[in-house]
């Protein structure tokens, strides 16, 4: 059995014919972990592909209209089959706002999502489809790109995707190879060797997804740069987040992205100041993070005037 204290949801999104079942069938149901599982497998489309043949322990459910997802349909799946584990094919164009408002049956959680997207297809959606493609990555750990040839273009999927979602990490699969390693040199806007790494207003989005994608790069490092304080109520007091609302997939896609900041005097800095930040980088486990990540060990602040700083939600 899988060693959750809850039911696991996983959601696996992306346009129809991106290769989700086969994603789910090579992921998942072929897992040897899987087999003393109860599976409750939801689709909610249907593509070329078919599920067939499924092995006894796993149980599909289809869900031909967004309306029919809904809590009682979610709670009647654990009361009759009690799942120990959920998959969920979504449809990526029914918006990801209506699976999270769906309210999951206690003990239920979603613990992943991931996005299956089709190289042969990607830029045209991408083109066209922006702010959709945008709405299925925001959440995704990661990004899977199927049916990638070594002659793609690499730098573009990772910019579009990244620019979208800089969170997930990317996954480039091959019919022929499998999964690819894909190294892509590119030349940083920044001085990464310099005795302080300085950080400009336009450079900070590529300077956050590289310390994401690339850390080692930069621990040890001292970095300066500016970003707006936010203090969330279940911050340690010496801790602090400093970030900046960037566009991400397009000008009504705004978020904001910071990353945790360590400081004795973090008490004295006033939610929503503008700063400029001088610290050391580093990594570590940290209950803000729920998990281990970046953060920024301060060693000078300097507040500047934010005549329009508003206290982040």
């Amino acid at each position: 059995m899988l060693n959750y204290k809850y039911i696991p949801v996983f959601v696996i999104n992306g346009f129809l014919e991106s290769g989700k079942t086969t994603f789910i069938y090579n992921a998942f149901i072929k897992d040897e972990n899987i087999v003393n599982e109860r599976v409750a497998l939801i689709c909610c489309e249907e593509g070329e592909e078919e599920y067939a043949d499924l092995p006894d322990n796993i149980r599909l459910y289809a869900v031909e209209d967004k309306d029919e997802l809904t809590p009682e349909f979610l709670s009647d799946i654990k009361n009759d089959y009690k799942p120990t584990i959920v998959f969920i094919e979504y449809n990526g164009m029914w918006g990801m706002q209506k699976i999270y408002e769906t309210k999951m049956p206690s003990p239920w959680r979603v613990v992943e999502q991931v996005t299956v997207i089709d190289s042969t297809t990607f830029s045209g959606y991408f083109a066209n489809m922006k702010s959709v493609f945008a709405d299925m990555m925001r959440s995704s750990t990661t990004v899977f790109v199927n049916r990638c040839t070594r002659q793609d273009d690499f730098k573009f999927y990772k910019n579009s995707i990244k620019n979208c979602a800089p969170h997930a990490e990317i996954i480039y699969l091959s019919d022929d190879e499998g999964p690819l390693q894909i190294t892509l040199d590119e030349e940083l806007p920044y001085d990464v060797d310099a005795d302080v790494i300085e950080i400009s207003k336009d450079n900070y989005m590529t300077w956050y997804i590289d310390m994401l994608d690339n850390p080692t790069r930069y621990i040890g490092k001292t970095v300066e740069y500016t970003g707006q304080i936010a203090k969330p109520d279940y911050f340690r007091d010496e801790c602090f987040v400093a970030g900046n609302m960037v566009m991400t997939c397009c000008e009504d896609d705004m978020q904001f992205l910071g990353f945790l900041c360590k400081y004795d005097k973090a008490t004295f800095l006033k939610e929503a100041a503008l700063v400029r930040i001088r610290g050391k980088v580093g990594s570590e486990y940290a209950q803000e993070y729920e998990s281990e990540g970046p953060v920024i060990y301060v060693e000078k602040t300097t507040t500047l005037p934010n005549p329009g700083g508003k206290k982040r939600k």
